[in-house]
């Protein structure tokens, strides 16, 4: 069956049953990717876990470094657009910036841990793959922006005056301690999970910027 290539590059077949196939491949990929937190696993083991045969995943791919690809490829745009969604209006209701930032680091931070499985081994992976490394920035530029135009809307309706400078580098300083706690990336070795728990953490971090933000 002919397939129709993608913006990813990756073949996209015409029939459903297809479509299906490779939705359980990715599936599998992830599952992997879940349990070992790294990308040391085979194409073979895709093929079993998924049911799919390996002549089917090469029909779609030419090899694993592109059925990553594709798998981040879906799975971060789906985070993307959850961080927009979620964070964008986090801040509604709250009666003060002290507590609009609150909602703010919240809600940022509860996305880092609760797709930290997903997170973790993109993370390592993107070291040795140059377009891993890209997309995921492309996603942590894109989280970024969602953050600091929530942060400097909810400043604007509460009376803060917040320069744009000053809410880039609280952003900063607020990610590195997250992905630190959650050791992501190379920094899972300096993880402080046994300093303080995760809900002493938010209210530490939203304290931190708050204060980094905060009129003088």
């Amino acid at each position: 069956m002919e397939a129709r290539p993608t913006v990813s590059g990756v073949s996209e077949p015409k029939q459903q049953r297809s479509r299906d196939s490779f939705a359980k491949v990715c599936a599998a990929v992830l599952d992997l990717l879940h349990e070992r937190g790294t990308g040391q696993f085979s194409l073979a083991e895709v093929s079993a876990r998924a049911g799919v045969s390996i002549g089917s995943i090469y029909g779609r791919v030419a090899g694993k470094a592109e059925l990553l690809r594709a798998v981040q490829s879906q799975e971060f745009d789906r985070l993307d657009l959850e961080t927009a969604q979620r964070v964008s209006i986090a801040a509604a209701g709250a009666t003060d910036f002290a507590g609009a930032t609150t909602a703010i680091v919240t809600a940022y931070a509860e996305l880092l841990r609760e797709n930290r499985d997903l997170l973790a081994p993109f993370f390592l992976l993107g070291v040795e793959d140059a377009a891993l490394l890209d997309r995921g920035r492309q996603s942590g530029d894109a989280g970024q922006q969602v953050f600091l135009r929530a942060l400097i809307a909810a400043a604007e309706e509460h009376g803060v005056d917040l320069p744009d400078a000053k809410a880039r580098w609280a952003f900063e300083v607020f990610y590195s301690l997250s992905v630190r706690y959650l050791g992501l990336g190379v920094t899972a070795t300096a993880s402080p999970h046994d300093a303080y728990g995760w809900r002493e953490l938010l209210e530490r971090l939203a304290h931190t910027v708050f204060l980094m933000t905060a009129p003088e």
